[in-house]
């Protein structure tokens, strides 16, 4: 697989000081193999293979970062618009259907596919999350519900979200058994009880602020991207506050993803950026990616730590070594001002 090695210029910027960092990196650009692709949503697997879905051309890709090679799948519904792929701990790949109204999943060993019909008809159904029993739950953002497929039974199940019109986008399954949620029109972030079916819904500081994606970070705090207000958020489950970080280059964070650090990488489409948020040093990089239409759309972090996001507009996977950031400090400026200057200067002064 040809790829073009792009040397970007980052800014980093330091949320407690504001001083400017300047950095240099190598990121990766893989070409996928689809016509005018729409990659839409990424994942890894314990392996550190790749899966991604391309809503257009309604294809399922597996690449191998060993060989930089893509193999590619067709979902058996026609136009199924799959908007989001995750795998399960057993390393079946699990992914949701906006159009087909399906859960479907596939076998990498005797790739073969199975779909099951989601009992609300037009559900548009957004993300999913696996949880530590292999249950896949999922986001129904018409239907206002939240759903959850049990692959042992071939059962679902739905709880319907107790504010109206919510329209639920990102979730996520965490190790404690607890299912949240990002409510976008409701502009909450909700939590689901699987033993009880309960939900409790945590209101979001800041007013339309257009939540979307959702994840947990090892400490088990969740983090979300606030889409209108350019912010990251963090919630604390224990003590049920969040805590807001502004974007540094003022972008519109969409996709969000968790190293093995703990930093909290995102991308930027609209500023054609990625970005990293390090909780431990409070402090942003933002990566230009230059050359092109490239807006990275979603991100996963592999178990070896490497950074992997979709672009749309040039089709492409990206990649960069979230082992191998180096900050170097811009150079300080110095002035120098002759006599008459610092006359002028001393007349200005209060």
């Amino acid at each position: 697989m040809k790829y073009r090695n792009m040397i970007i210029g980052i800014g980093l910027f330091a949320a407690a000081a504001a001083q400017v960092y300047a950095e240099e990196s190598k990121v990766k650009y893989y070409s996928i193999p689809s016509s005018n692709g729409v990659p839409v949503a990424i994942s890894s697997d314990v392996s550190g293979r790749i899966w991604l879905v391309d809503f257009r051309n309604n294809l399922i890709f597996i690449f191998n970062p060993k060989d930089e090679q893509f193999t590619k799948y067709e979902i058996p519904t026609s136009r199924s618009s799959a908007t989001d792929i995750t795998v399960d701990h057993k390393g079946r790949i699990w992914f949701v259907e906006e159009d087909g109204n399906q859960i479907g999943s596939f076998d990498l060993e005797t790739k073969t596919f199975e779909e099951y019909d989601i009992p609300s008809p037009k559900s548009q159904s957004m993300r999913l999350s696996v949880d530590k029993d292999g249950r896949v739950w999922f986001t129904e953002f018409a239907g206002n519900k939240i759903g959850v497929f049990n692959p042992v039974d071939k059962s679902f199940r739905e709880y319907p979200i107790p504010t109206p019109m919510s329209q639920p986008t990102g979730i996520v399954a965490t190790e404690k058994g607890a299912v949240w949620f990002i409510e976008s029109q409701g502009n909450k972030l909700g939590r689901l009880t699987p033993e009880t079916g309960k939900i409790k819904e945590y209101v979001i500081p800041k007013p339309f602020c257009v939540p979307t994606e959702l994840t947990v970070d090892g400490q088990g705090q969740l983090w979300f991207s606030a889409r209108k207000d350019r912010k990251l958020v963090k919630f604390d489950p224990r003590s049920e506050r969040f805590e807001e970080f502004d974007l540094p280059g003022r972008g519109v964070p969409e996709g969000i993803a968790v190293d093995n650090a703990g930093n909290i990488w995102y991308c930027d489409k609209y500023k054609k950026r990625v970005g990293r948020y390090s909780p431990k040093d409070k402090g942003f990089i933002e990566i230009d990616l230059v050359g092109g239409d490239r807006a990275p759309v979603d991100i996963t972090v592999s178990a070896s730590n490497k950074v992997w996001f979709t672009v749309i507009g040039t089709n492409e996977l990206g990649g960069i070594d979230g082992n191998d950031i180096v900050k170097v400090e811009s150079p300080k400026m110095s002035i120098s001002i002759d006599e008459t200057e610092k006359n002028m200067l001393k007349q200005l002064s209060p």
